[in-house]
């Protein structure tokens, strides 16, 4: 993160109902159980959200949260995170951040140890050796993406970004404008009386001596314009120490100048024998009213706008969090990588896998992946290190607003392969053993990271190593990664992303390529 400084508005740790010592598998562990409850897709607000994921973001940055615990501990906002405690509050073991786990897909090596449980399995090799030498051609792979939905539909030319390069203006609420309306109908009916020469409360300056006494004009025209100034400031959401200032002034000279009034009127019942007739009595009064009156509905002024200046504080701070560490709005980069950069790195494919097997299977997935491209919002990683993990990699990510599709591909023999009822993979209905089927739990382990700021899916894609009919069979899946060829691949990710085709998530796609190898 930059070195710039930050400007808070709450306990983010109270956002989430989490103590100041909660580990970072804590603060994000609590914090994809926030995100689902405030999620707008799943009934939440979308300012609820932005609080969450501001809390998330900030809390999960080591130098971020260093510097909000120093705003905590310098006395930060006390009457704040009062009202949040009971806002914020868990009600439930869930919400706290104790919520269910996730169900895992069935997993071979688990079943082996559980012996009272494990089913028979077929002693069947995998459809082809993965240290075999590779093929000296793969069959060409024939499909037309023109007549896919996904591709047919007329795309924008640009994305819409989030969070945006420069914080959205925020519309102002009927309440809003309510109190400044008032306030402000009230500065200048109130200025208005005090200068027209024709008004009974005309304010001017005693003369004591014969002659009109002079109107104070300055005066009243330097009040309204502070009032028009920390107005503006406020309702900018900027240069808050100044509006605060600017308002503090105005409120305590309407107050002052209304209690003087109002004791000067008072006086001058007894100043003369008109008593409540005299002309000075009723004009002091009217003064004091209007004196008064842009006093409170000052105060309410600036009391209604108080939700608005720390949304706006905190949409705004998102948004340098954004910019300092995401990839730029409005970048021309859409790809990472190259397909089958991973093949030929240590680390990268299971263990025996012949590198030009696992290069021929991820260039001839992730070459086709580029038509996908014609979706505004897509953007394509080649090569992703699973997390928690210092093996193994997944070969492609295709993210589009907040859906990831995660993709392996494998070079296998033609025929059917689907799963079975205990998940293993199966080749023409044959059980077999493959290190392939440990990419469900790699697709788990990035659902377990971006939790619910994101839907994350999986596709294993085989691609024929010679000729011969291939075939898939999804009447059986794992729980978040279904089968593919090539073509069904285009089809289902590219149908599937295109619910959420026109929107760019900077922080997930900043995450997201955070774990390119």
């Amino acid at each position: 993160m930059s070195g710039r400084r930050h400007v808070f508005t709450e306990d983010l740790y109270l956002v989430l109902g989490v103590s100041r010592t909660a580990s970072l598998e804590e603060v994000r562990r609590v914090g994809r159980a926030r995100q689902r409850e405030s999620h707008p897709d799943l009934g939440g607000s979308s300012d609820d959200f932005v609080r969450v994921r501001l809390a998330v973001e900030v809390l999960t940055d080591e130098s971020t949260r260093r510097e909000h615990d120093a705003w905590l501990a310098g006395g930060g906002s006390r009457r704040v995170r009062t009202q949040q405690r009971a806002q914020w509050a868990p009600t439930s073991r869930r919400s706290a951040g104790g919520g269910g786990r996730f169900r895992t897909p069935p997993r071979a090596s688990a079943k082996r140890d559980s012996a009272a449980s494990a089913p028979r399995r077929s002693a069947h090799a995998e459809p082809a050796t993965r240290d075999a030498p590779p093929p000296s051609r793969i069959p060409a792979q024939v499909f037309d993406v023109r007549r896919m939905a996904w591709f047919r539909t007329r795309w924008p030319e640009q994305p819409a970004y989030w969070p945006p390069a420069v914080a959205a203006k925020r519309p102002y609420t009927r309440r809003e404008l309510m109190a400044v309306s008032i306030h402000a109908a009230i500065v200048v009916i109130g200025a208005l009386l005090l200068l027209v020469d024709a008004s009974f409360v005309r304010l001017t300056v005693p003369t004591f001596g014969p002659g009109q006494e002079p109107t104070m004009w300055p005066a009243v025209l330097v009040y309204v314009a502070v009032s028009a100034g920390w107005l503006t400031l406020r309702l900018r959401v900027r240069a808050q120490r100044w509006a605060l200032v600017l308002w503090l002034v105005t409120l305590v000279v309407a107050v002052v100048a209304g209690v003087l009034s109002a004791t000067l009127g008072v006086m001058s019942l007894f100043a003369t024998t008109a008593g409540m007739q005299n002309p000075a009595f009723a004009s002091l009064l009217v003064q004091a009213a209007i004196y008064l009156a842009a006093a409170v509905s000052g105060y309410f002024a600036w009391s209604g706008l108080t939700q608005r200046r720390v949304a706006v504080t905190r949409e705004r701070l998102l948004v340098q969090l954004a910019n300092e560490s995401a990839p730029p709005a409005g970048d021309g980069r859409r790809v990472w990588g190259e397909p089958g950069q991973t093949a030929m790195d240590a680390g990268g494919t299971a263990g025996g896998t012949n590198p030009m097997r696992a290069f021929l299977a991820q260039r001839s997935v992730g070459e086709p992946l580029a038509q996908l491209l014609r979706i505004p919002g897509v953007r394509i990683v080649h090569g992703l290190r699973v997390p928690g993990q210092g093996t193994g990699s997944i070969a492609h990510a295709v993210i589009s607003g907040r859906r990831v599709a995660l993709i392996n591909d494998e070079l296998w023999a033609p025929g059917t392969y689907g799963i079975s009822a205990d998940g293993e993979l199966t080749h023409n209905g044959v059980a077999f053993s493959s290190p392939a089927a440990e990419f469900p739990h790699a697709v788990e382990r990035f659902h377990e990271l971006f939790g619910e700021m994101s839907v994350v899916r999986g596709w294993m894609t085989v691609v024929a190593e010679r000729e011969g009919t291939l075939e898939v069979d999804n009447a059986l899946t794992w729980q978040r990664v279904r089968l593919a060829t090539t073509e069904s691949l285009l089809r289902e990710v590219g149908d599937w992303l295109a619910g959420d085709g026109n929107r760019v998530d900077r922080l997930l796609l900043r995450d997201l390529v955070a774990h390119k190898r």
